[in-house]
């Protein structure tokens, strides 16, 4: 196809910084953009037609998968809610919304604040730490496993780093097939074992009650909407961190200023967000043939919906490349739009929230050691995979 171009996001070449190289190059072509990888799709790339098109899910649909060369559905199941449009959708969303609102998670804040504690208390004596491998990848997954579904010691133990593996270590295929297996068995574990008690009232309970207003849902919907609670709350939530972490190492000038003025971490995380959102590319399957910024685009066409580009579209970020944590208005895409945004946005910045305040409050001055490297994984979701530190 004319004017297209080379975006191999599944790549070894574009993890870390030459991700947003490569990105760039695909924004210059224009809104959308034709991209000969991965079998073919266009790439939205500005912040105004990827939040048209996230919202539009009629025409933009989410149905036959968000991953690019899915598995049918007789392979893979689709996945609840992410792999399935409104209405149902917004059925699932309506069940667990309530469990996810600022003034029911407000209850948690205390107990995330000693988790995170805990794991700082496992590394602090040592003068360094690697934040993304000791902290980031093991707090999301602690908190949800103990705090939100209340998981005995036993199970927490067998599935928070069967979790762990399914969120970061997909690039082996036998691991992350047994960590998805136990993520599967842990879900049915718990919606049988709560069969025929009373109401609870927490994200269990409203998974497992999701066919009372006579909506339909198949019973492994009912456990992938369970396990995606987990899974993508530990991915996202581990990549910010470790990139805010990232950031501050990097720059000891905003380091010192956010020391000094912890109530600048809400703002450092949105801008963190913003600028390496964890979630940078979702696709989506066009429903009909639509003309779309002069491109004709068909029926069965996918479309890379590119938050992390609509995150640096210049004519709504000014600076786009830098963290600016002074940005006036900060309306970025990293928790997606339109039905699909995150459910699970508030729990997130939450935890991501303690977390940055607890590891600045309670380390020393850090920095990256010299000839230390920041690794990343990269796909669709991407994010450090490796932080070393050293402090004291």
């Amino acid at each position: 196809m004319p004017d297209s171009v080379t975006f191999d996001y599944t790549s070894p070449e574009v993890r870390g910084p030459g991700y947003w190289d490569a990105v760039k190059v695909v924004q210059e072509r224009g809104p959308l953009t034709w991209v000969d990888s991965n079998g073919g799709f266009w790439a939205a790339t500005s912040y105004e037609l990827v939040l048209r098109m996230a919202q539009d899910w009629e025409t933009f649909s989410s149905g036959e998968g968000v991953a690019l060369n899915r598995p049918g559905p007789d392979v893979v199941p689709y996945i609840m809610p992410i792999d399935v449009d409104p209405p149902r959708q917004r059925a699932y969303r309506k069940q667990l919304n309530p469990h996810f609102v600022p003034k029911i998670l407000r209850q948690y804040e205390e107990d995330i604040r000693a988790v995170a504690d805990e794991l700082i208390d496992t590394f602090i004596d040592r003068g360094g730490c690697d934040i993304a491998v000791d902290f980031a990848r093991k707090f999301p997954g602690t908190v949800f496993f103990r705090l939100i579904v209340s998981c005995t010691d036993e199970d927490f133990r067998r599935v928070e780093p069967s979790a762990r593996i399914v969120s970061f270590e997909s690039d082996d295929p036998e691991k992350f097939a047994r960590g998805a297996a136990d993520l599967r068995a842990w879900a049915s574990g718990v919606l049988t074992s709560r069969e025929g008690e009373g109401r609870v009232h927490d994200v269990v309970d409203a998974v497992m009650h999701l066919r009372d207003n006579g909506d339909y849902f198949a019973d492994h919907e009912l456990l992938s909407g369970l396990q995606i609670l987990a899974q993508g709350g530990i991915g996202t939530s581990a990549s910010a961190i470790g990139v805010i972490m990232r950031v501050l190492a990097q720059q000891p000038e905003l380091q010192d200023r956010v020391r000094n003025d912890p109530a600048l971490v809400p703002a450092l995380m949105e801008e963190c967000l913003r600028l390496e959102p964890p979630v940078a590319l979702m696709f989506r399957t066009v429903t009909r043939d639509i003309e779309v910024d002069g491109k004709q685009i068909k029926q069965g066409d996918k479309v890379g919906l590119f938050f992390g580009a609509a995150n640096r579209d210049p004519a709504v970020f000014e600076r786009p490349d830098e963290v600016h944590i002074d940005r006036p208005h900060n309306r970025h895409l990293a928790f997606g739009a339109g039905p699909h945004r995150c459910i699970g946005s508030n729990l997130a910045r939450l935890q991501i929230r303690v977390a940055i305040e607890r590891l600045v409050d309670r380390l020393p001055p850090f920095r990256i050691p010299d000839g230390a490297e920041v690794t990343y994984f990269s796909g669709q979701a991407r994010g450090p995979a490796s932080v070393p530190l050293e402090f004291g």
